[in-house]
């Protein structure tokens, strides 16, 4: 009998072990591990590249910093927050389209960690996923402190984040998240926090400004060598999609305008700072191989006609603008209306 129970064991063991077998073989893992994950050389003695990109998971460690015990001690330090009701609810607007992208941040800083094939890059996305946490939650809180309602994400700004979110192209994945978005955000928080709108605010964003540098490193080190594999007919697909999420986040911040000014805070100055920073990344990248066009939109702030072309979109304060300025507004608020987002 127990020669009968053994054997009744070891079907057993064989059995479950042919059947996680057959899941394993026919599972998205199956070709696991990737052998091209080894070494021809010793990591230490790997590129400068290489060594920047790890530096910045080194870097992640090093300033990693407690969203909520941060966010309390300001509650504490300034009473809570202690603007008018219509201050909040202006306030509310840009910091809930900033809340909801970073959750938007998260899942793709999650999903380039599973996906990018160079362990240094994979290293950089997962630090990123901790950042990005950190940001929603601790923005998520700042949102409730407010007390009034959460706003609607601007329908621009959500047709952009879903484009993104949706693709499963990862090339647009690192321009829209990493360049885009996340440029467009280092601004944003800077311009917030230099404008000393609010003081638990201006407390929190140096913190989530300074984790976002590092966000755009990865995209600026990690791009080129994905970009140079590519050919020119997919490098000019990559730009088309690219060009049209950079466009809808650029539109939100022309209606988020309104916002900004009820809380004292200058929005040409804004997209200013905006355009300087994703001019400079896109100087970073350069253009695509034997053209002299750019990944995504920019206007660099030197040019001379940089502040015409400001006032067409965004008059200085008391300024109708001509009528081309009205009727791209004009377009602008239709398009919110009636693009489905």
């Amino acid at each position: 009998m127990p020669h009968i129970a053994s054997a009744r064991a070891v079907g057993h063991v064989v059995k479950r072990a042919v059947s996680n077998s057959l899941h394993a073989r026919l599972g998205r893992f199956r070709a696991w591990p990737n052998e091209a994950l080894l070494l021809d050389e010793p990591l230490a003695l790997a590129e400068e590249r290489t060594d920047r990109l790890r530096r910045i998971y080194a870097n992640a460690l090093r300033d990693a910093w407690d969203g909520p015990t941060i966010f309390r001690e300001a509650m504490a330090k300034h009473g809570g927050i202690q603007l008018s009701r219509e201050k909040r609810e202006a306030l509310a607007h840009p910091i809930t389209m900033l809340m909801w992208g970073e959750l938007a941040a998260w899942i793709v800083a999650a999903e380039l960690a599973e996906r990018l094939e160079e362990p240094d890059a994979r290293l950089a996305a997962s630090a990123q996923v901790f950042d990005e946490a950190r940001h929603f939650y601790t923005l998520r809180d700042y949102v409730a402190a407010l007390h009034v309602p959460a706003p609607k994400l601007d329908p621009y700004f959500a047709i952009g984040a879903r484009r993104l979110l949706a693709t499963r192209d990862l090339t647009v994945k690192l321009f829209a998240m990493q360049l885009l978005a996340e440029g467009t955000a280092m601004a944003i928080f800077r311009f917030l926090a230099d404008a000393e709108i609010e003081p638990v605010l201006t407390e929190i964003l140096p913190y989530i400004e300074k984790d976002e540098a590092r966000h755009v490193g990865l995209g600026v080190l990690y791009l080129p060598q994905r970009l140079e594999k590519l050919p020119v007919k997919e490098l000019l697909r990559i730009r088309d999609v690219t060009y049209g999420i950079g466009d809808l986040f650029g539109a939100t911040q022309i209606r988020y305008a309104r916002h900004y000014a009820v809380l004292g805070a200058d929005p040409r100055e804004l997209i200013r700072n905006a355009d300087k920073m994703l001019h400079e990344l896109s100087e970073k990248i350069g253009p695509i191989p034997g053209t002299d066009l750019r990944f995504f939109p920019t206007n660099p702030t030197q040019s001379a006609h940089y502040e015409a072309n400001l006032d067409l979109v965004l008059p200085r304060p008391g300024a109708a603008g001509g009528w081309l300025g009205r009727a791209l507004r004009w377009t602008i608020e239709l398009g919110a209306r009636v693009l489905p987002a």
